[in-house]
């Protein structure tokens, strides 16, 4: 995972989100949700933090159990995404 030039802040990337994911549902579903939501959001893999974003967006929609998870997920994506407009 690169790292954010200027920032010691790691790429959120989807195998972050499946990894934080599995901490809730275990591996297995973890990577089905993922896979299901971005063919669902069209987006392509590996997701770029744009798309981790729209992904974490649909994943809070899903329910309690997820929304914390996907939120906190949301908020590195964003941080990140923040990090690196202001590196450039």
């Amino acid at each position: 995972m690169p790292a954010n030039r200027g920032h010691q802040y790691e790429q959120p990337t989807d195998s972050t989100l499946i990894d934080a994911l599995a901490e809730v549902l275990g591996g297995d579903l973890a990577r089905a949700l993922v896979e299901i939501t971005a063919r669902k959001a069209r987006l392509g893999r590996p997701c770029s933090p744009d798309d981790l974003v729209r992904m974490t967006e649909l994943l809070m929609e899903a329910g309690d159990l997820l929304r914390v998870t996907a939120r906190s997920e949301k908020i590195r994506a964003v941080t990140y995404r923040a990090l690196h407009a202001t590196a450039g």
